[in-house]
């Protein structure tokens, strides 16, 4: 396994370049479960949590995702620790046969880290890599496995890279997101989230597959609970911010830790802002 790598000197104009003249990922047909192969080599797990909406029982996305590189692989987040038998055999059937390298929780709380435990029981040659602050009181007798990543570094997987962008929105000091420059796919953890009904199929479905659009409040519900900040903070500068990446970037698709795929990244931004403004006010 490589250790850290940095990555290529690619100018803003470069990326903007290489933005138009992709061709926008669009994951294969719905399996009707997952995993599910949302670029090539790039798989969706996960389970949903329940989140009680009044008398209405809402279903809110754990998930967690797979890069499949020649030479290595790396799960982004853990989901829950309640999930761990189905992340166990999702994991197993997507690998293959391939041992996991590298684990990246974007942030130390247990949607995103819960399942650490028993994956370096599973997988003993396992790292752990990304902004590891605090991550020795979690796992004192793990740190051998360690390796710190920063934003701007890259993980060289073979023939695909993940690439550490610092977390424009984020709930912890040490979250990271991930960034997949090659197929445009954008790892937000906890940004982006959005609840579902609690519908057959719902689950493994993007959100342009869902039934009914994507709306504010479906936003707003996860973001006043998940990120608190939002009741007190105008987000405007921070939407600038994320807008200025998504112009820069190609960001074909947008993978939350709460929430589906997202396929149409400009129109569910424009959602997740209104959710944002919804959330301070409610």
């Amino acid at each position: 396994m490589g250790m850290r790598s940095f990555m290529l000197d690619l100018s803003e104009e470069t990326e903007v370049a290489i933005h138009s003249a992709a061709a926008p990922a669009v994951p294969p047909a719905n399996p009707g479960r997952l995993p599910r192969e949302i670029a090539p080599g790039i798989f969706w797990f996960g389970c949903c949590l329940e989140v009680s909406e009044g008398a209405k029982i809402l279903h809110n996305h754990n998930s967690c995702f797979l890069m499949v590189g020649s030479r290595a692989t790396v799960l982004i987040d853990t989901a829950m620790p309640f999930g761990w038998k189905k992340l166990k055999s999702e994991l197993a059937e997507a690998l293959n046969g391939r041992p996991l390298d590298y684990i990246f929780p974007t942030h130390p709380e247990s949607p995103h880290m819960g399942n650490i435990g028993p994956l370096v029981t599973t997988y003993p040659n396992v790292r752990l890599v990304g902004d590891l602050r605090n991550y020795h009181l979690y796992f004192p007798r793990e740190q051998h496995r360690f390796q710190t990543m920063r934003a701007g570094d890259t993980l060289d997987l073979g023939n695909r890279r993940l690439r550490f962008v610092r977390a424009i929105v984020h709930d912890l000091p040490n979250t990271l997101w991930g960034y997949e420059p090659d197929a445009g796919v954008l790892f937000v953890s906890d940004a982006y989230p959005y609840t579902h009904d609690h519908e057959a199929n719902q689950c493994v479905l993007t959100s342009e597959e869902l039934p009914t659009e994507i709306r504010p409040e479906d936003t707003s519900i996860v973001i006043g609970r998940a990120l608190n900040w939002a009741r007190h903070l105008d987000a405007t500068n921070i939407m600038k911010e994320l807008r200025a990446f998504l112009a820069t970037h190609r960001v074909d698709l947008i993978a939350p830790a709460h929430g589906g795929v997202i396929t149409n990244p400009q129109e569910i931004t424009r959602i997740f802002e209104l959710g944002l403004r919804r959330a301070r006010t409610t």
